[in-house]
């Protein structure tokens, strides 16, 4: 993950030491030790992403990628605190592509008018989030381990709320045509993903 860090860094122009700093920064952050951390961590969700990412060619949907959680609340919508830590490390790295700062907060989930009117980089936002889902296509056993994870981080929630709000999450998913945005994505995960969360929905009613 550092070398795919590093190399984002350098098409940015960013200082060594810079970089290095913000890496540490991001890693101890996301590496807190909470239960409602407890799958969007480092360990968990970021190096299951280092595969795909290492291939990404456009820097910008790295960058996203680095900070898209680097706060999380499953109960709460983080983006816009997120853009906000980009932007603090923009100042830092001294970035001045101004088109490269908005298309990552965009793809961070900042909503402001300009840009719902103007968007076009659906191809990149597509995938991001396909990045984001590949854990959907884990091995059976590699799934369990994510759902238990997943269910830490809703502690709140009683048992018979979390199982119905997950269920409907899941319906919604097998719904769609594809969960998968890009044809690669699709054609490599797709089936997986829909067996997998099929026998989550399956085993969820079962214990309802």
């Amino acid at each position: 993950m550092e070398k795919i860090w590093k190399k984002v860094c350098d098409h940015h122009d960013v200082p060594e030491q810079v970089a290095n700093e913000w890496f540490a920064r991001i890693q101890e952050h996301l590496n807190v030790d909470s239960p409602t951390r407890a799958y969007h961590n480092w360990k968990e969700m970021m190096q299951r992403k280092v595969s795909h990412l290492s291939g990404v060619k456009n820097p910008n949907i790295v960058l996203a990628a680095f900070f898209q959680y680097y706060h999380f609340d499953g109960n709460r919508n983080c983006a816009e605190q997120n853009c906000e830590v980009f932007e603090e490390f923009c100042v830092d790295a001294l970035i001045e592509d101004d088109y490269a700062k908005s298309l990552v907060c965009n793809l961070l989930g900042r909503k402001t008018p300009d840009n719902e009117l103007t968007w076009d980089h659906d191809d990149e936002a597509n995938l991001l989030q396909d990045v984001d889902l590949v854990v959907l296509a884990s091995q059976p056993e590699d799934y369990k381990h994510y759902t238990t994870l997943l269910r830490s981080e809703y502690a709140n929630l009683d048992e018979a709320t979390y199982k119905a709000m997950r269920i409907k999450v899941l319906e919604t998913l097998l719904m769609i045509p594809s969960i998968y945005a890009t044809d690669e994505y699709h054609d490599k995960y797709e089936a997986l993903a829909r067996t997998n969360i099929r026998n989550e929905v399956r085993e969820l009613k079962q214990q309802q």
